[in-house]
C-alpha cells in the first residue's frame, strides 16, 4: 500500500558554490605530500588491481583517515557517551549474529524513550567497520541527542549481496521489535548510512517497502550513497570526480554482487535507485544528503527527483563546496556548518 506523501518543511536552500572549497583542495594537497603520494599515479595503480586487491587498498585507506581523527571532537564526543554491543540474531545467509555497537550520550543515559538512528558505516561495503566510525557516529549521538545503533554489517567478498543489505534489515526489525526493553520510542526511529553505508540504507529502504514495513522508521537518510551502475556508462557525460572514481566503483559492485553480478543487474536489492515506482512509493520518508562535487551526485540527484515524484522526498540537501566525506572530517571548514545542518534536519523530522 503507498504511502501519503510527505510534507517537506524546506529548511535547506544551499547556493552551489561552483568550486570545491580552497582548504579542502589545500589539505589534500598537504597529505599527498606528506605522506609521499602522486594522486594520479594512485589512481592508476589502484585501478590495474585485481578486485580482491582493491577491497584491501580501501581498508587501509579507511584505517588511515580514522587516525587522523584521534584527538578530535570524535574522541571527546567518545567520551560523552556510554557504549556497549548488541548481537542479533539472523538466519538469512546460515545462523548469524550481527553485532552492534550502542552509543548513547551520557545525559540521555536515565531517559526510556529515546529517538535513535540505525547507522551503517562507510567504506564502499566493502571495507571499514563500526569500530572505525565509533567516534564519528559518538559525535552524531551527542550533536543530536539520540541513541546510535552502529551496524557492523557483514562486508564482500567475505558476503554477498543482498545478505549485506539484509544484516541492516535485520537490526531495525529487531530495535523496532524490543524498542521498550532497549529504551527507545518506536515512533522516532531514523535510518541512515553514508557512502557504501549509504547503499545499504537505501537497500534496506527497498526490502522495507516489499515488505510493507516503512512505518517501522520515521526518516531514512542515505548520504552520500552509491546506488546505481552509473560508473558502468560512458564516461564522457560524467563529472570529473564521477570519472576518475568509476574504474574502481565497477570493482566495488563486482565484489558486492559476486558470481550473480549479471544476473542481479536489475535487483533494486544491489542497486536501490533503480527500485521501481511502486517500491519508491512506499519507502520511508527520506532526506538525500549529498555533497556538490560527490562521486555519486547524478546518480543521488536522479533518485532524489524519483522520491520527490513518488512522493516521499523530504529535503535534498547537497552541501556546497564539498568533495566526497568532507563534512566528516573535522579539519575541514565545511565540518561545523553541514553538523549544524545535520543536527537541525533531525531535530525538525525525527525528534518532534
Amino acid at each position: 500500500m503507498a504511502e501519503q506523501r510527505v510534507k517537506s518543511k524546506n529548511l535547506f536552500h544551499f547556493r552551489p558554490a561552483g568550486v570545491v572549497d580552497a582548504d579542502i583542495l589545500a589539505k589534500e594537497k598537504a597529505m599527498m605530500e606528506e605522506f609521499g603520494v602522486d594522486m594520479s599515479a594512485m589512481m592508476e595503480q589502484w585501478a590495474a588491481m585485481s578486485d580482491e586487491e582493491y577491497a584491501v587498498a580501501v581498508n587501509g585507506m579507511m584505517e588511515g583517515m580514522v587516525a587522523l581523527f584521534k584527538g578530535s571532537v570524535y574522541s571527546e564526543a567518545e567520551e560523552s557517551c556510554d557504549h556497549s554491543t548488541m548481537g542479533v540474531p539472523t538466519t538469512h545467509d546460515g545462523d548469524y549474529e550481527v553485532q552492534v555497537l550502542v552509543h548513547t550520550p551520557k545525559a540521555l543515559a536515565q531517559a526510556d524513550s529515546r529517538a535513535c538512528i540505525i547507522y551503517a558505516h562507510g567504506g564502499g561495503a566493502i571495507a571499514g567497520s563500526a569500530t572505525m566510525h565509533k567516534g564519528m557516529l559518538s559525535h552524531t549521538a551527542v550533536n543530536c541527542g539520540v541513541v546510535v545503533f552502529n551496524v557492523d554489517y557483514r562486508l564482500a567478498p567475505g558476503t554477498r549481496c543482498p545478505n549485506n543489505v539484509l544484516d541492516f534489515y535485520e537490526v531495525i526489525k529487531h530495535v523496532s521489535r524490543n524498542a521498550a526493553d532497549l529504551g527507545i520510542d518506536p515512533a522516532r526511529i531514523a535510518m541512515a548510512g553514508e557512502s557504501g553505508g549509504g547503499y545499504i540504507c537505501a537497500g534496506a529502504m527497498v526490502k522495507l517497502a516489499r515488505e510493507e514495513e516503512s512505518h517501522l522508521v520515521k526518516l531514512a537518510v542515505p548520504i552520500i550513497p552509491m546506488l546505481t551502475d552509473y560508473c558502468f556508462s560512458d564516461t564522457a557525460a560524467m563529472t570529473k570526480f564521477e570519472r576518475e572514481h568509476a574504474p574502481g566503483q565497477q570493482k566495488i559492485w563486482r565484489l558486492i554482487a559476486g558470481p550473480g553480478f549479471e544476473a542481479m543487474s536489475a535487483d533494486a536489492l544491489l542497486y536501490p535507485g533503480k527500485a521501481d515506482d511502486e517500491t519508491l512509493r512506499k519507502m520511508p520518508p527520506t532526506i538525500i544528503w549529498e555533497d556538490e562535487f560527490d562521486i555519486y551526485i547524478t546518480e543521488a540527484t536522479r533518485f532524489a527527483n524519483r522520491l520527490r515524484a513518488a512522493g516521499r522526498l523530504l529535503e535534498f540537501v547537497v552541501i556546497p563546496g564539498t568533495k566526497h566525506g568532507s563534512g566528516f572530517a573535522p579539519y575541514h571548514a565545511c565540518f561545523k556548518r553541514e553538523r549544524e545542518a545535520w543536527r537541525m534536519a533531525i531535530q525538525e523530522y525525527l525528534l518532534k
